[in-house]
């Protein structure tokens, strides 16, 4: 059997089966009367949210890139974080690729160097959760601890975790001491991947050479703040969440958050479903009314993500018609 299908095909066997199991029992006429039930007027308020939360994102990934000597407009960086939402959404992992390959082609930015600088960026967000993790913990001590106590599936994906840590630093010290043979490191094969090694060092590298530090850090605050408030803006769009405390939205961020990282899916199908649903018992609703509701926010953010995305990909011949009127335009 192809393994490259077995890879692809896991992500989405996980999600129907998460998904399967989180709805178990409930009826879809519950679920169609909670979107009924909703307030447009505050999820039209979220869709903005997330259009002006891309967009701080695209902001953002400008300025490694100006430090690697490029100049992609906000809207061009917009449009490319945007192409990469929905590629992830079919293919599990295939987004930061998308993006940086949409870049190489409105910009003529090296696919090596982007995702170099991606990655930087991933490092950030991963700090940024963490924080978010404490955060939560520290306003909701009593909650978070009952609800990592309840979850049984956690201990065995940290020693899974720690397993593959182990592994890929074994390969990296074995790889690292092959490399050193300069007639291997001279092969046409070996000589191109250390190229593309060196783009994506230099693009990682960039984080440190920022144009403007405190412009970074200021959009990374914000786009976590923007997160929280769309997640919020959701509970109160539904009567039966809008009672919710604030906190109840910093909860669903972190553990669905989390949740991505422990136990990825495309789009979170599945896992969002069945992690959000068991944080939402701890402020007094039933497992059933927590699916409910988790069913409600996923389908939601899942689908202004795919209007959003969706649209930048028409997008996209726009920006290569432009990029092609740029290059024929005569040199004063």
């Amino acid at each position: 059997m192809n393994l490259s299908i077995v890879r692809r095909g896991l992500p989405i066997i996980l999600a129907i089966t998460l998904l399967a199991y989180a709805l178990r029992g409930i009826s879809f006429h519950t679920i169609s009367e909670q979107f009924q039930q909703a307030n447009y007027g505050l999820i039209a308020l979220v869709g903005l949210v997330t259009v002006v939360s891309y967009f701080l994102r695209g902001k953002r990934w400008q300025q490694p890139l100006q430090v690697l000597g490029y100049q992609p407009s906000a809207f061009r960086t917009t449009i490319a974080m945007q192409t990469g939402v929905v590629s992830s959404m079919i293919v599990l992992g295939s987004g930061e690729l998308t993006r940086c390959a949409t870049l190489q082609r409105t910009d003529g930015i090296p696919i090596s160097q982007a995702i170099g600088s991606v990655v930087a960026e991933r490092v950030i967000d991963l700090f940024m959760l963490i924080l978010v993790l404490v955060l939560t913990t520290l306003l909701e001590f009593g909650r978070m601890q009952r609800y990592l106590t309840g979850l049984t599936l956690a201990l065995p994906n940290i020693y899974l975790l720690i397993g593959i840590a182990s592994i890929m630093i074994i390969a990296a010290v074995v790889i690292w001491h092959v490399l050193r043979n300069q007639s291997i490191r001279e092969r046409p094969i070996v000589a191109k991947i250390l190229g593309l090694g060196q783009g994506f060092s230099r693009g990682f590298m960039a984080i440190r050479q920022l144009p403007q530090p405190g412009l970074f850090i200021v959009l990374t605050l914000l786009n976590q703040l923007l997160a929280w408030l769309g997640t919020y803006l959701l509970l109160l769009a539904v009567d039966s969440t809008k009672s919710l405390p604030p906190t109840a939205a910093l909860t669903i961020l972190a553990v669905s958050s989390l949740g991505g990282l422990a136990v990825p899916t495309q789009g979170g199908i599945g896992t969002y479903h069945f992690l959000v649903s068991r944080a939402l018992t701890l402020y007094g609703f039933s497992v059933a009314q927590g699916v409910v509701v988790a069913t409600f926010l996923h389908a939601v953010g899942f689908g202004i993500n795919l209007l959003l995305s969706s649209a930048s990909f028409l997008a996209v011949p726009f920006l290569l018609r432009q990029k092609a009127r740029r290059l024929e335009k005569p040199v004063a």
